[in-house]
């Protein structure tokens, strides 16, 4: 054996790792090759399988909404007497819209929604629209700045917040 090395006054040992923290090293290597081998070859559970279970799963769990039907023929709101859609609706306002509208919808920045003068059309199927598109600058009226477009809350979403307007002013009509 060498004698130990001094630097700085401290000594530095050769000594070779202890037999056991070899063998344990050794034990998980073999251990974990064999897992990987195991779980990719020989297991029922691949990954593919394992999701397909767990999508399975999920969907028993929580079923499924209704898709939203694309509007009616007069484009009217399929949510509008419905009482969950209605408070999902308002939280969903007081989130996003009441930036701009104001909490109580009575306007702020962006115009009143509960008055009787809708800028750009007061059915369901034009509301829905102004929503989901926006208001460009092309489209602006009474010096009133643009709306951004909203698709990606999706339609359940936009038509809920029109059911709970619906709630808050009469003049918003399914159709004309």
């Amino acid at each position: 054996m060498k004698e130990p090395k001094e630097v700085d006054g401290i000594f530095q040992a050769d000594n070779p790792m202890p037999t056991w923290w070899k063998l344990v090293w050794l034990i998980s290597i073999i251990v974990s090759i064999g897992y990987v081998v195991y779980f990719h070859w020989y297991s029922e559970w691949p990954q593919e399988v394992a999701f397909e279970k767990e999508v399975a799963e999920h969907e028993a769990q929580f079923p499924a909404k209704q898709a939203v039907v694309a509007n009616s023929e007069d484009g009217s709101n399929p949510y509008r007497d419905d009482a969950v859609a209605i408070k999902e609706g308002e939280g969903t306002y007081k989130q996003i819209c009441s930036a701009c509208h104001g909490p109580t919808a009575e306007g702020a920045v962006g115009p009143s929604l509960v008055d009787k003068d809708w800028i750009h059309g007061n059915t369901d199927k034009e509301v829905f629209n102004n929503i989901m598109k926006g208001i460009g600058p092309e489209r602006q009226k009474l010096n009133r700045g643009g709306m951004p477009a909203w698709e990606g809350l999706g339609a359940e979403k936009v038509y809920a917040v029109m059911a709970w307007l619906a709630t808050k002013n009469s003049s918003l009509v399914k159709a004309k």
